[in-house]
């Protein structure tokens, strides 16, 4: 047997009714029934006679929210009945709630017609009441009446309608907002695995560049210590890569909230200078105390391993100076090599690993200059880093002994 579901905004419209009609039926018992004392105006009428009218609006009166149509011209049918016999002070407030509910859940049209309908009732009762008493003590008592039934409430039904307008505008707002977020989220998730991705890029392209042509020495060479530190060479260079690439491909591949450690770090670049040295260059490496942020360390990181990857690959054996140098407001890292006499100078500074590290410094803010001077190839990176003058900051830099 399927159970009927009955709307909880229906429960509550048929417990109001339900709640009128008792209210109703002890008003009518306690004699106080009418508007102008304890008997109708018309007693040639049945006695039981508002007792339908107030039955007939509360039945109307259980579809107040739902249909509130409904319920307005069902209340109106039988407040004209109930003028014939009182008028009933049930009924009325029976109306007055029906007012308050069309105007806060009708229609623009719907509330229109209810307030045609009430001007011409409160034109009616002003008219009955002069010409009834012809005391205008009466009238303004009659006026003041139907202000508290109809004016009241429908103005008070019509402030709440507008507060939740006003609700449920914010709320579309918000969620607005939010999905804009998520989008910016998206945008910023994507750039961060694009970023990572050329992580990834140059983790093989540097470890790999180093890796054959330490290999290519080992297999060259007949002198077993120089075959021993080469292969050991290799040996850390690989695990080396291998963590990195699967560092980088969990994060690549999800979920977004993982945490793992950051592999690329000034405090680490003694292993570029291993793998450089162990391709025969000489590599002098002079590393001040920076103010960069971890992302823009990692930035720097990544541009000397790529400047190192550069002079393996086109000019092994060469001579390297490696310098990062805080100014005032910027890191300067500096790769400076030799080039020998038998390798020819392109003409542009172009390329694949050139480019990677320009996008890597302007992300961060950052700019990186490749010259040739003097037949030394030359990479100059500006990295941005707070200005302590101006910033009033301490002077103590972060890494530096206190």
């Amino acid at each position: 047997m399927t159970r009927v579901r009955i709307d909880p905004d229906r429960q509550r419209d048929v417990a109001i009714a339900v709640a009128f009609l008792v209210a109703g039926i002890v008003l009518y018992l306690g004699d106080l029934r009418y508007f102008f004392g304890p008997t109708a105006l018309n007693t040639a009428l049945p006695q039981w006679l508002p007792l339908v009218t107030l039955a007939i609006a509360c039945c109307s009166q259980a579809w107040r929210s739902y249909r509130p149509a409904v319920a307005l011209t069902g209340v109106v049918a039988a407040l004209i009945i109930d003028a014939f016999c009182g008028p009933t002070i049930a009924v009325w407030i029976v109306y007055s709630d029906v007012v308050y509910a069309v105007a806060r859940y009708g229609s623009d049209r719907l509330r229109r017609v209810m307030l045609l309908v009430n001007w011409l009732i409160a034109a009616i009762v002003l008219t009955v009441a002069l010409t009834g008493s012809g005391d205008w003590r009466v009238a303004l008592l009659a006026m003041v009446l139907v202000a508290a039934l109809i004016a009241s409430p429908a103005s008070y039904g019509h402030a709440i309608r507008q507060h939740q307008i006003a609700a449920d505008s914010e709320r579309d707002r918000a969620r607005a907002v939010e999905a804009l977020a998520a989008r910016d989220q998206e945008v910023a998730v994507a750039s961060e695995r694009r970023r990572l991705a050329r992580d990834l890029h140059d983790v093989v392209a540097g470890q790999l560049s180093g890796i054959a042509l330490q290999s290519a020495a080992a297999l060259e060479t007949t002198d077993d210590t120089v075959r021993d530190s080469v292969l050991r060479s290799v040996r850390s260079a690989s695990v080396e890569a291998l963590r990195e690439m699967r560092t980088m491909i969990e994060l690549l591949s999800g979920p977004d909230d993982l945490d793992t450690a950051a592999t690329a770090d000034l405090h680490r670049m003694d292993r570029l200078g291993d793998a450089a040295r162990a391709c025969g260059s000489t590599v002098d490496m002079r590393v001040e105390s920076t103010r960069l942020s971890p992302a823009s360390a990692i930035v720097a990181y990544r541009i000397i391993q790529q400047a190192l990857t550069n002079v393996a690959a086109h000019s092994p054996g060469a001579d390297v100076d490696v310098t990062v140098r805080q100014r005032c407001s910027s890191a300067a890292i500096t790769v400076s090599n030799t080039v020998g006499a038998d390798v020819a100078i392109p003409d542009r500074t172009r390329g694949h690993g050139i480019e990677n590290m320009r996008v890597r410094a302007a992300s961060v803010g950052g700019t990186v200059d490749i010259s040739i001077v003097d037949r030394r190839w030359q990479v100059v990176a500006e990295l941005p880093t707070p200005d302590l003058r101006r910033s009033g900051e301490s002077d103590h830099l972060p890494g530096s002994p206190s």
